[in-house]
């Protein structure tokens, strides 16, 4: 029996393994701010070629509603949860725009969604935010302290880099998820995206309230 057991958790550490080894890992980023605990990281256009054949494997977009309405989102995404907020009520004179704070139950919202899609620890997982570097990779630092041990951040994230010259110069328009060749769009799914109170079982008392007003 002892054996039967060794052998079957052995061929499942195998199996997961060589799944991995199949996504073409990319060089880790320069920026600190990029990088992740379990270091993995791939290109936009690797991520979605490794989408497309394993359908187990998920796409998680963590931006804006407003990033998701006026700039699309990947056809390929399994759920919009988003890390931030855009806060309008106040300006950051630092960044010149208005100021981000955190989804207050991220955390929450984004295990349900998981659960929900009956993931494992061991389920190759995709984060994707606009640049790859401020929002994808602490999600994902987030869920490794959850225990999850294949979590991938996308460091072209959804627009890409920057066009470095020409008449397109300082333009998100170089790779990432928009620029990968894979569809796209600014139509949404009600299904897929985040919206206020859609998880408002998973708030406190004195929140939940404010969905009914």
């Amino acid at each position: 029996m002892k054996s039967l057991i060794l052998t079957s958790i052995i061929s499942f550490t195998l199996s997961t393994t060589l799944l991995a080894t199949e996504i073409k890992r990319a060089p880790t980023p320069s920026k600190d701010t990029a990088k992740t605990t379990l270091g993995l990281y791939v290109k936009a256009k690797d991520a979605q070629d490794y989408l497309q054949k394993d359908k187990d494997a998920i796409l998680i977009d963590v931006r804006t509603p407003s990033e998701l309405m006026f700039i699309g989102m990947s056809k390929r995404v399994d759920f919009h949860i988003p890390f931030k907020i855009l806060d309008s009520s106040i300006y950051s004179e630092k960044t010149k725009a208005y100021n981000m704070k955190k989804n207050k139950y991220f955390l929450k919202e984004i295990l349900f969604e998981l659960k929900k899609a009956k993931t494992n620890k061991n389920t190759p997982i995709f984060i994707t935010c606009r640049s790859g570097s401020t929002r994808s990779a602490p999600v994902v630092n987030i869920l490794a302290k959850e225990g999850f041990t294949n979590v991938w951040t996308i460091t072209d994230g959804f627009q890409g880099s920057k066009q470095k010259d020409g008449k397109l110069k300082g333009q998100r328009v170089i790779n990432g998820l928009q620029h990968s060749g894979y569809e796209w769009s600014t139509k949404l799914d009600k299904n897929k995206i985040w919206y206020k109170c859609k998880y408002k079982d998973l708030y406190s008392i004195k929140d939940k309230k404010e969905c009914t007003k």
